[in-house]
């Protein structure tokens, strides 16, 4: 809700008789102005403002010859608002009287060169918020230079580029106002921090793959000295079990010895049998 400073807090001149209210059916939209002191001096404090309302009320009324100070509201760098015509009333800055009817007029008090504060367009956003309920079919928000039939450089680059973002659009966040310096550093920070995390990911999965391939070739390495060792006592079992009998000495002590087979004959040893044995002795002797 914005709290509209009256015409009492500048000590405002009354009105002569002018145009009336505004035709709630044929207004469009808002448009913003600037007023074009070609100073750079800033009028930033309270009393500074009401001084510079003063000033201009009087060259409109008395320059001019208009009935009173152009404008419907002025907002200021504090963001404080200023009733000047009031919202109801028809202005008489925007050109002739067919623009006039058919938009309102906002005054941003900035001078040459000069941004638009955050407390600026915060209320100049609430001050359109207003605007639109009395004037539902006003959406639209223009810079002084796009509607005036004479050509001018109101309200100036900054609040011009300021509409064109969208910054006095009711419902715009604040977290949006950036120059473009700022979106573009905002972009570098966004990218280098986007490049170390790619960099740092990079490095820690080759750390891990790394680490994944060296526990791969230990256990290929276990698994191929397991199988050779088990290959090789197969491949011993079956060398002995094809051997020779005269091998048998050399056969691992675990061997079970050669049993007969049954209903066989014993073999005999294959010595001479001598049948006269010498004078004296006995077969079992001789043997």
């Amino acid at each position: 809700m914005v709290n509209y400073l009256p015409r009492s807090a500048w000590n405002a001149r009354p009105p002569k008789d002018g145009p009336g209210n505004l035709t709630v059916s044929r207004v469009e939209g808002a448009v913003i102005h600037w007023p074009g002191t070609g100073s750079t001096k800033v009028i930033h404090t309270q009393a500074a403002v009401a001084s510079a309302l003063r000033g201009w009320q009087d060259y409109h009324m008395d320059t001019r010859g208009w009935s009173d100070i152009a404008y419907q509201v002025a907002v200021d760098q504090s963001g404080r608002a200023w009733t000047l015509r009031g919202l109801r009333t028809q202005s008489g800055a925007n050109g002739d009287n067919d623009v006039n009817e058919r938009y309102g007029a906002i005054l941003l008090v900035l001078v040459t060169g000069e941004q638009p504060s955050a407390a600026m367009k915060a209320t100049t956003r609430a001050v359109i918020a207003d605007f639109r309920k009395l004037y539902p079919r006003g959406t639209a928000i223009r810079p002084h230079s796009a509607v005036r039939p004479e050509p001018t450089d109101c309200p100036g680059d900054p609040a011009r580029a300021a509409i064109a973002r969208g910054d006095f659009t009711p419902g715009h966040s604040e977290d949006d106002d950036m120059t473009p310096a700022q979106m573009q550093e905002l972009k570098n920070f966004i990218e280098a921090r986007s490049q170390a995390y790619a960099l740092w990911v990079h490095k820690q999965l080759r750390r891990d793959l790394t680490a994944v391939v060296k526990a791969y070739a230990l256990d290929i390495k276990n698994y191929e000295r397991q199988t050779d060792a088990a290959d090789a006592a197969r491949a011993a079992a079956a060398v002995w079990a094809t051997a020779p009998k005269n091998l048998a000495a050399d056969a691992p002590s675990q061997q079970e010895p050669e049993v007969p087979e049954p209903n066989t004959d014993p073999k005999l040893e294959d010595q001479p049998l001598d049948p006269f044995p010498p004078v004296g002795t006995s077969a079992s002797e001789s043997e």
